[in-house]
């Protein structure tokens, strides 16, 4: 399958959300295929898409070598941390596969968000199994909340259509994207810049993706950000952006 259903986090027999924790990766030896059949690359999709929109990557994973868990979330009926579980799915979906896997993540938009929630449960959590994280990729991420939110977040029809996590994204000190850690293992930044002027974000003064300012995708602590011609939409389909997170995933470096 090209992508997973939306399974209960209930569904996950003995793994609760907080059954993971995170440990030192060790480090990639070889970029050969054998070496990836135990790596696994979990993709979060963003706000208001579905893992269609992340096909082209689980391809590009598979034929590099990799298992590859496409997780679907009910991105725009449910709050952060509900949605956090699902990334706990993506995890035991991996270990299904393969037990003992390291899982690496790819991610667009709120899905970062959504991982970092993750990581932010788990940091409030003890006595745990371990899990090995190797690295993350993070394509048009709000780590500082988006413009677009500030804008249009307290509008009843924004609301309505994007529900609660897409009116939890913005740039305010109380809201999620600046209250949530980084993530603590190795990360890289990929950050549209092609911005043309649009209703939703009429000031374009700022580069940006047409949702998310460069500056508001950086994060502490990553090891790299690369910026792209590309508007944020279109980031987990272009090929630039594609072979920038299989290589940097792979070595750690774009």
């Amino acid at each position: 399958m090209m992508f997973d259903s939306i399974e209960s986090p209930k569904a996950v027999q003995n793994q609760p959300l907080h059954a993971h924790v995170v440990q030192p990766s060790t480090g990639f030896k070889s970029t050969t295929t054998q070496t990836w059949q135990s790596q696994c690359v979990v993709l979060l999709h963003g706000l208001g898409r579905t893992p269609f929109s992340m096909i082209a990557l689980a391809r590009d994973f598979r034929a590099a070598g990799f298992i590859v868990v496409n997780q679907a979330y009910p991105s725009r009926t449910q709050s952060l941390p509900e949605l956090s579980k699902f990334v706990a799915v993506a995890i035991s979906k991996c270990n299904n596969q393969t037990p003992n896997a390291t899982i690496n993540f790819v991610t667009h938009s709120m899905g970062a968000i959504v991982l970092r929630q993750y990581f932010a449960n788990l940091a409030h959590t003890s006595l745990m199994p371990k899990t090995i994280f190797g690295r993350a990729v993070l394509l048009g991420p709000p780590n500082h909340g988006s413009e677009i939110v500030d804008a249009w977040g307290k509008k009843w029809w924004y609301r309505l259509i994007l529900g609660p996590a897409g009116s939890s994204l913005s740039t305010a000190e109380h809201d999620a994207p600046k209250v949530l850690p980084s993530l603590p293992f190795a990360f890289a930044v990929i950050a549209g810049d092609s911005a043309s002027k649009n209703w939703l974000l009429p000031d374009v003064s700022i580069p940006s993706d047409g949702k998310v300012s460069v500056a508001s995708a950086a994060l502490v602590d990553m090891r790299a950000i690369k910026r792209v011609p590309v508007s944020h939409t279109w980031l987990p389909n272009n090929q630039v952006v594609r072979s920038s997170a299989l290589k940097f995933i792979e070595t750690g470096s774009f």
